[in-house]
């Protein structure tokens, strides 16, 4: 090590070329790396989506969700399997052991759907396997009108003829889905009473239409020396093909064409959803983008697209993007980063106060650079992203490199003061001090090793932040140890002081340094006579601090204001979309009305190929969801308008409404239920899954924090339930499968085939015209064509009675759940979570019967386990280090003494600034770990360098601490001025790191406060029972 110093200080130019060089390398990297809202998060998950078109929530179960859940359960690695059956949707979530390959893991599963395909009905859509990916929300939507060159009708159709090529050529664009305004169709409306007459059925319709649109390779003509290939072509080339399409004969053998009773036209296929932005009907376009990819690259490159749509068809339609989710990337990003500007600055002015020179500060202040940079070039090898986390990393660590910086030239300062020539006080001074540097810097990288390498969601989330912070720290103790002492022996016979910084701000700064160790030197000698006041002070003020835990409000993450939030509106059973779109209207008028509100884009009713408003409950006519984005600077945080606008609300009673603060962002991301309280109540029959959930939902409500509960089966749909009497049935040669596909195909419709009109494939649908459905006396009214070619009045063998029946059917494993979630507010209750437990505890529920958590609750639980054991075994490694460091079982256990007293005033502090108890605080306790037990272990470097010059044990005890109180005050000041932008909330996009900051910054504050105290009189004690031994 010695000749690497040597080497650091003979050669400076070549040190700082090399260092120049990591610098340059890393703003390359920054250039290149990519950014993110967070880490790329890849759980081992596959969810698997069928559709199943008008079918009811119990036919999904039984014809599609469970075939697929048994066929899969049985893959090597799986956890568990979970499912969702709706309303015309299965989706089966397969959540693998965390070791699995997701892509083995979905190549085996393709296999098993592929041995049950042939068992799930005909009409039934090919089931598709999705890899679980919890960023693959829409990242962007763009809101567009039709303008006096384009019909409204006609809009959609455009866009996904003319317009969607452009943002499909946009790089890193995984899929572009609208939503809103009309599909275009070929629509062939059937005339059931024309129909009949001419002997004909729906089947024989449709297989003819399948038959004539079709052309065939027939082989190769042989003609002289050349081969001509010959083709039977017979598809549509018009919509008059399909009218003159024969479907039969009649008795005569007369051909008997689809025009003769059915009207074949280009049409729209029923609105089943509305898109709306600002109270206006649009199209809305969802981007998706790829996994991993760079949110802000793609979001520019969008941009460029939109443009060059905005000129080429700027007649016919007007397109803006009115959600952007880089755009909450880069303010927070930018937020972060200036936190990390602001603490560095604030950092080298407290140096320059206690350093009482500008050439010292400077000199540290190389070492930022050269670490940040370098750890950005690492950043890019190891293929990590900028993103809250990993700059989250990186600002919270910005205080602590200068701590080893800061012992190193405080040593190489010393041996100056002694008359040591510049250069060998630059190598005696850093090698002095160059292992106790290295065990500093290692003990707070320890407690990060267990995070880093967890393959729990801690681990997946966290992990990046974690190596940030270890790698800067690194990178700082490398930087330390070669640039300070080549700096300090070219630059500190430079003077560069101004005068008033010489008479002013130094002069103070020394009288306050001389004042400091007096009163430091009276308080620890008063301590080291009479060490019960002080132990009877820390213990009392411990164990007031821990009592806070107690009442402090308990979440997964904390949440983070991006000025926007959800509303979910259920009307009645039943309702339409006018109905439903009246009352969004009411809502939207009374939102745009208010001054803080920006913007608001509602989406009513569902899309057959919209699966994410599926996933996320908004499926039927009755629902709608309505995204507000709040003005910039607006007065209020999304969770204060929420309150605002929910006491303001006047809606009927059979009108449910929620909120969703997209604050809870980071939770979504690794729950499905995102922030808020889930509870899953298992059991097998229906009925009794909805008596307890209606029993444990009236008891929540009286609960103070539990608000807008909901019940999962109290979400009924009404059905009508059409049953055949078999025998009567099967006097016509008909059966319950036959009459089924019949009527399905009757009222809903069936896509018989396709034609290509305008370059693009369009649907070509077979129904009846809506007069002859649309009552329930014409369904049973209605004449159905048998087999043998008799027509039977469906009233002759069937009856219709009206049904409830649970919109969404939950299954987990092979149980049913009936899920109960609510929003909690802690401004009424700090612990929720507890009286939520404590209802349970007390219901009496059925054998074979149980609740659980799960949501965020479920994610605490097992979080902060996995913390906690992060914590004691960080405690375990830090001992294990410092023995191995000094040799000593006992002083290591004194040094380790330090860990109680950071938790001082920590839990109070939270509960001041209104925080949680979090993983962001939970880390703010590791990061605390490496730094605490630092101010110990060099406080007894000193001791036992001074206990060898044969000084008494009392001068050496004190002398020590007199010592260390300026870099250990350097140390603190730096690091918790750092963190102060963080603690504040000065930037956007730092509401994350706060409570961490805040733990970090009191923590630090009482450990140096008490450290300076109690581990000088520790070892005062220890070491005099020593001598006497």
């Amino acid at each position: 090590m010695k000749a690497i110093l040597r080497f650091c200080v003979d050669r400076p130019v070549t040190v700082t070329m090399i260092w120049s060089a990591l610098v340059i390398f890393g703003l390359i990297a920054l250039g290149n790396l990519k950014i993110n809202l967070m880490p790329d998060l890849e759980f081992p998950k596959v969810t698997i989506v069928t559709g199943y078109p008008n079918s009811s929530s119990d036919e999904v179960e039984n014809l599609i969700t469970k075939p697929i859940s048994d066929a899969v359960s049985t893959i090597g690695g799986v956890e568990s399997v979970r499912s969702e059956s709706m309303e015309g949707l299965s989706t089966v979530t397969v959540q693998f052991s965390n070791h699995t390959s997701v892509d083995f893991a979905i190549i085996e599963i393709r296999e098993r759907i592929d041995l049950v395909r042939d068992s799930l009905p005909q009409d039934a859509n090919r089931p598709v396997v999705i890899r679980f990916d919890p960023s693959q929300s829409a990242f962007q939507e763009i809101a567009i009108f039709p303008k006096a060159g384009m019909k409204d009708k006609e809009l959609r159709s455009f866009l996904a003829d003319s317009v969607k090529v452009y943002f499909e050529r946009v790089e890193g664009l995984a899929a572009v889905q609208f939503s809103g305004g009309f599909k275009k169709e070929v629509s062939i409306e059937i005339d059931s009473e024309k129909m009949n007459s001419y002997s004909i059925s729906l089947f024989d319709i449709k297989k003819a239409i399948s038959l004539s649109n079709v052309s065939y390779p027939a082989g190769t003509l042989p003609v002289g020396d050349k081969d001509y290939l010959i083709r039977a072509v017979g598809e549509f080339k018009s919509v008059a093909n399909i009218s003159e399409t024969v479907v039969g004969n009649n008795s005569q053998g007369v051909p008997i064409r689809l025009g003769s009773f059915a009207d074949v036209h280009v049409g729209f296929r029923e609105q089943t959803g509305i898109a709306r932005y600002n109270g206006k009907d649009c199209v809305i376009a969802y981007l998706y983008k790829e996994s991993g990819r760079n949110s802000v690259e793609i979001s520019d490159r969008i941009k460029l697209e939109l443009n060059n749509i905005n000129q080429k068809f700027g007649k016919e339609l007007s397109a803006e993007i009115v959600y952007d989710e880089s755009k909450f990337i880069r303010e927070s990003i930018s937020g972060v980063t200036g936190s990390l500007i602001t603490g560095m600055i604030l950092a080298f002015l407290v140096l320059v106060f206690l350093l009482r020179n500008l050439k010292s500060p400077i000199i540290l202040l190389t070492v930022i650079p050269a670490s940040l940079f370098s750890t950005l070039l690492l950043f890019y090898i190891f293929g990590i992203s900028l993103n809250m986390m990993s700059l989250g990393g990186m600002a919270l660590g910005i205080g602590m490199l200068f701590d080893t910086s800061n012992v190193v030239f405080s040593s190489i300062e010393r041996n100056l003061s002694r008359g040591v020539p510049i250069k060998e006080a630059s190598l005696k001074g850093t090698s002095e001090v160059t292992g106790s540097v290295v065990s500093a810097t290692l003990t707070t990288v320890i407690v990060f090793l267990p995070i880093i390498f967890f393959k729990s969601m801690i681990g997946i989330v966290f992990g990046e932040m974690a190596l940030a912070i270890t790698i800067s720290l690194l990178m700082s103790l490398l930087a330390s140890l070669t640039l300070i002492p080549m700096m300090t022996s070219v630059l500190y016979s430079v003077s560069m002081e101004p005068k008033f910084l010489k008479e002013v701000i130094f002069k103070r700064s020394e009288e306050f340094h001389r004042n400091l160790l007096s009163k430091y030197e009276a308080k620890l000698n008063s301590y080291i006579e009479q060490p019960k006041p002080l132990v009877r002070l820390i213990s009392i003020l411990f164990l007031f601090s821990i009592a806070f835990l107690f009442i402090l409000p308990k979440e997964f993450v904390p949440r983070v204001d991006t000025g926007e939030f959800s509303i979910f509106i259920k009307t009645k059973n039943g309702s339409g979309l006018t109905h439903t779109g009246d009352i969004v209207s009411s809502l939207e008028s009374t939102l745009l009305k208010d001054s803080d509100v920006k913007s608001v884009i509602a989406r009513i009713g569902f899309e057959e190929d919209q699966l994410g408003s599926k996933k996320r409950g908004n499926w039927g006519s009755n629902r709608a969801v309505l995204r507000v984005i709040l003005k910039e600077g607006s007065w209020s945080s999304s969770a204060e308008f929420i309150s605002k606008f929910r006491k303001s609300l006047r809606l009927s009673e059979d009108t449910e409404i929620h909120f969703e603060n997209s604050g809870d962002v980071l939770a979504s991301v690794v729950s499905a239920e995102g922030n808020g309280l889930s509870l899953e109540i298992l059991g097998e029959n229906l009925q009794t899954l909805n008596e307890i959930g209606r029993e444990l939902k009236s008891k929540l409500s009286k609960l103070s924090g539990i608000k807008d509960t909901r019940v999962s089966m109290e979400d009924t749909s009404v059905e009508y339930d059409l049953s055949f009497d078999s025998i009567k049935a099967s006097f016509f040669n008909l059966n319950n499968d036959y009459l089924s596909n019949y009527l399905r195909m009757a009222n809903f419709g069936s896509v018989v085939t396709k034609i290509k009109m305008e370059s693009r494939n369009r649907d070509v649908r077979l129904f009846f015209k809506k007069g002859d459905v649309d009552s329930l006396d014409k369904v049973l009214g209605m004449r159905i064509q048998s087999p043998n070619g008799n027509l039977v009045q469906l009233s002759q063998i069937g009856s219709i009675k009206e049904t409830q029946a649970p919109v969404s059917i939950i299954r987990s494993g092979n149980s049913r759940v009936n899920l109960v979630t609510a929003e909690v507010d802690f401004s009424e209750s700090n612990n929720p979570y507890d009286d939520v437990k404590d209802v349970i505890s007390k219901m009496n529920l059925p054998e074979g019967y149980r609740i659980r958590f799960a949501g965020e609750q479920e994610n605490i639980d097992k979080s902060f386990s996995d913390l906690i054991f992060a914590f004691v075994l960080a405690i375990v490694l830090i001992y294990m280090l410092l023995a191995s460091q000094f040799e000593s079982l006992l002083y290591s256990l004194i040094m380790i003494c330090t860990i109680p007293l950071m938790f001082i005033g920590v839990f109070p502090a939270l509960y001041i600034f209104g925080k949680s108890l979090n993983v962001s605080s939970f880390m703010g306790l590791v990061l605390l770990l490496g730094v605490v037990v630092d101010n110990a272990a060099l406080y007894y470097e000193y001791v036992h360098l001074l206990s060898k010059e044969n000084i008494p044990l009392r001068k050496v005890i004190v002398d020590s601490g007199k010592i260390v109180l300026r870099p250990i005050l350097m140390n603190n000041a730096t690091t918790i001025l750092g963190l102060l932008p963080i603690m504040l909330e000065l930037q956007k996009g730092t509401e994350f790191q706060s409570p961490m900051a805040i733990v970090s910054i009191v923590g630090l504050l009482t450990s140096f406060f008490f450290s300076l105290y109690l581990i000088p009189v520790l070892f005062f004690y220890l070491l005099k029972n020593k001598e006497r031994a």
